[in-house]
């Protein structure tokens, strides 16, 4: 019968937006932004605009951890941004969090952070146990890329210093540079996100090359197997970088949400909405026409669609969730379970629109026709933290 095997849960992917995710993004990107020529304009000026003392305090805070910058992801994992009343949350509930936290857990996670950074180089490390300035100094030295060490270590020493500092650096950063510009962005990020959910992707590689136009980094792919869920989160000013947060067993991937949206939303003035796509991605399958088809008689649950496709509830969950996110399915939850009817509104909308894509301007045509020119096909109306470029290597967030 064979060799009996511990068996792994499949991997979990994901789309997903958050503050805290969005937020761990963009203050690395701002610290990072030193070069003009290769940052978003908006991240350079934001830095020019943090003025000397919260410069400092950014690269202080941000340039202790070693070029991935591990400090700033150790907070946002302390938040656990995945837990389900978490994945929505705004700056207010983030903050609420951080200032809940003791002040020895701020030095925890500069430790843990350090740690990282050791394990990186392949040693095996372990902190500190006397309160001996040297010593700390020595342990520190290894991860120090913009920070002063010997004022990382005074903060290590006096951690409730640290946790203020901390604290501070954040609400400052969104309070006054980023709020605004981060609800100038949401309505592009949604759309991202709307478009990524209504993809079917084959793998972790598949999806991060289709959403981000780069190969998925070669850390990142030999790390899969300690990972169990991998979250894509959407960045408005990734611009042509990579960007990840590897923290076994999660895996955030972050992808540039203009990128996105700009190759796949019709130009100004098209006939085509904005919505089509996800109808189409939805139904270009076999899988989730049947999935219609067994629909036509009226609603089902999820599991009575297994029985009758027989193929594996993970696979159904996932046509499910595409035709849901596309909006050809509802969903109705009843005594535990959900229930799926057909939007038949939506179908019609499809249909409608391909209709009306297909139409022909017979006048137009009739009248390019008349003056020796080529036949132009005319609608009749419009519809309704080490970051890399793509060669060099791929770290993560920061």
């Amino acid at each position: 019968m064979g060799e009996l095997l511990v068996g792994r849960p499949a991997l979990k992917l994901e789309i997903a937006i958050s503050v805290p995710l969005d937020l761990t993004s963009v203050i690395s990107l701002v610290f990072r932004a030193t070069d003009t020529r290769r940052f978003e304009r908006w991240l350079v000026d934001a830095r020019k605009a943090l003025g000397a003392e919260w410069e400092h305090d950014l690269d202080t805070l941000l340039g202790f951890s070693g070029r991935l910058l591990y400090y700033v992801e150790e907070l946002l994992m302390s938040f656990d941004p995945f837990r389900p009343e978490h994945r929505e949350a705004g700056f207010e509930e983030y903050v609420a969090h951080l200032k809940r936290l003791p002040a020895w857990a701020y030095r925890s996670m500069a430790i843990q952070a350090m740690l990282r950074v050791y394990l990186d180089r392949g040693v095996l490390e372990v902190p500190p146990e006397s309160d001996d300035p040297a010593v700390w100094r020595a342990f520190f030295e290894p991860g120090i890329t913009r920070a002063d060490v010997d004022e990382v270590v005074r903060l290590v020493l006096a951690p409730e210093q640290l946790k203020e500092r901390t604290v501070r650096l954040l609400e400052r950063f969104w309070r006054e540079l980023y709020a605004a510009e981060f609800e100038r962005a949401l309505p592009v990020m949604r759309r991202a996100v709307r478009q990524a959910r209504a993809t079917t992707f084959s793998s972790v590689a598949n999806a991060f090359e289709e959403l981000s136009g780069h190969r998925l980094p070669d850390e990142v792919q030999l790390a899969l197997p300690r990972v169990e869920r991998v979250t894509f989160s959407p960045s408005y000013y990734l611009g042509n970088f990579v960007q990840f947060i590897l923290y076994p067993p999660e895996l955030i991937l972050y992808f540039n949400c203009q990128r996105t949206s700009a190759a796949t939303q019709p130009a100004e003035g098209s006939v085509i909405s904005p919505d089509l796509l996800p109808g189409l991605r939805a139904l270009g399958d076999g899988t989730r026409l049947r999935i219609i088809e067994l629909l036509r008689n009226g609603e089902r649950y999820a599991q009575e669609i297994v029985g009758m496709l027989g193929i594996s509830q993970s696979a159904v969950s996932r046509h499910l969730a595409m035709l849901e996110a596309a909006g050809i399915v509802t969903v109705r939850p009843a005594n535990g379970m959900k229930y799926y009817a057909i939007n038949s509104q939506r179908l019609r909308q499809i249909a409608e629109e391909l209709e009306r894509i297909g139409s022909v301007d017979v006048r137009a045509t009739e009248r390019d026709n008349s003056n020796g020119s080529r036949a132009v096909i005319i609608p009749h109306a419009a519809g309704r933290s080490l970051l890399a470029e793509d060669k060099p290597p791929h770290p993560a967030v920061g």
